[in-house]
């Protein structure tokens, strides 16, 4: 039986109770979502249906697409038709927006429950060719790559779902939610990624296991605060968003609030299909300004970049190239690890002990005109040198047995229990 990316995120929706920061048990009434495959949309009062779904080529401008409609790809000699499907999204457009290269003409947008036992809503989706599923001419038993230059946008009505956090596998992927008229919405946005897949679980631990295949791919998974099954962290909004490439163990993140620690995990096998390279992985995290005020007390969520600490920690010999990166914009904190080597990762964020919520950003002087003119030269001179101090930043190496972490940062520190190298 082949481990396919579909069933590694099924399986996980039923494992990851377990994480820290779930909702308590009997808190709010139990979801019940509808069996099957969620269908279009047929009015705007609708619950549990998709609304709409949308591409953007590379450069172009977004193409709505429509539920049967026919289009059109240029011959591609890896890309062939496989499983039979009842209906899929494309445009009479599709050839003239360039969205044909990648030989497929269509996509096929599956949401449906997770699994029988919890209320989460699995988004999966795969390219098709014709009325058929799109799958790969050396290998029929995987998904033709979507195009990684063309974000999709799915619009979904998700019923009296509240979202906890929205967890899967995609770049650059953002979440918007709204409930107009008591209609609740999700807009699940982004482009697809290269997954290296599993044959088996046992690939995905250690050094040795290798992919049986490089699909691109785009999968979602939406999980409910208000369920006894579901996720959240009191106070939370729900804009949370994180993703990566590696499905192994892809699951929901971890909030500890004690130490007030968010961290996510996931795997994949090590090594390419041919054994030649090492697989290399990322994170993607969103969180929202509001969000960031609740889980680390955030005055200035816009001193992201500097109040808090993003940690890769990897298994032994791992990750020596990691990229990390914290943006704030539009209300949102956008964190992105970039290259770290794979079978197994997890990012890990949390306060930094030496941002103090006045260190940092442009209003980090005076807070007035009259504070200004009455500053000293002495005092001025200070805050140009914390400005400078903070301003830079450095990594650092903390080992904890066999495991290794690199921390970016200010003034970085190790995470307990790790000491610096």
């Amino acid at each position: 039986m082949k481990f396919s990316v579909k069933s590694s995120i099924a399986a996980i929706a039923a494992l990851s109770s377990i994480s820290m920061g779930l909702v308590t048990p009997g808190a709010h009434a139990a979801i019940t979502l509808p069996k099957g495959s969620w269908p279009v949309c047929a009015s705007a009062s609708d619950a549990y249906c998709i609304e709409s779904v949308t591409i953007t080529p590379d450069g172009g401008k977004a193409v709505t697409l429509s539920y049967g409609a026919s289009g059109s790809a240029a011959a591609n000699a890896e890309v062939i038709a496989g499983k039979a499907l009842a209906g899929r999204w494309s445009s009479t457009d599709w050839t003239a927006s360039t969205l044909g290269a990648a030989g497929y003409d269509g996509i096929f947008v599956d949401a449906h429950q997770a699994n029988d036992f919890v209320p989460w809503v699995y988004v999966d989706v795969e390219p098709t060719l014709g009325t058929s599923l799109a799958v790969q001419a050396s290998n029929k038993s995987y998904a033709a790559n979507l195009d990684k230059n063309a974000a999709i946008g799915i619009k979904l009505h998700i019923g009296s779902i509240k979202t906890g956090v929205t967890f899967g596998v995609g770049q650059d992927v953002s979440t918007t939610q709204k409930d107009a008229g008591g209609v609740a919405t999700i807009l699940i946005d982004g482009y697809p990624t290269t997954v290296p897949v599993a044959g088996s679980t046992k690939d995905c631990t250690g050094t040795a296991g290798k992919a049986v295949a490089l699909v691109n791919q785009f999968q979602s998974v939406i999980v409910p605060q208000n369920d006894p099954l579901g996720f959240g962290v009191e106070g939370g909004s729900g804009n949370l968003y994180v993703g990566s490439n590696g499905t192994c163990k892809l699951s929901t993140p971890v909030w500890n609030a004690e130490s007030k620690h968010f961290s996510y995990t996931s795997a994949a096998p090590a090594l390419s299909p041919d054994g030649s390279k090492t697989n290399k992985g990322f994170y993607h995290a969103v969180i929202s300004f509001a969000d960031a005020k609740t889980y680390w007390g955030l005055a200035k969520p816009q001193d992201a970049a500097t109040a808090l600490v993003v940690s890769i920690i990897t298994s032994a010999g791992g990750s020596t190239a990691a990229i990390a990166t914290v943006s704030a914009k539009n209300n949102f904190i956008t964190i992105d690890t970039t290259n770290f080597d794979f079978p197994d990762a997890k990012l890990d964020i949390g306060l930094n002990p030496s941002y103090n919520g006045s260190s940092a950003g442009p209003e980090a002087t005076a807070t007035s005109e009259a504070a200004k003119a009455t500053a000293t030269s002495a005092a001025a001179k200070a805050n140009q040198k914390i400005k400078a101090n903070v301003s830079k930043t450095s990594t650092i190496t903390c080992v904890k047995g066999k495991l290794t972490t690199k921390v970016s940062g200010v003034k970085p520190v190790c995470p307990k229990g790790y000491t610096k190298k």
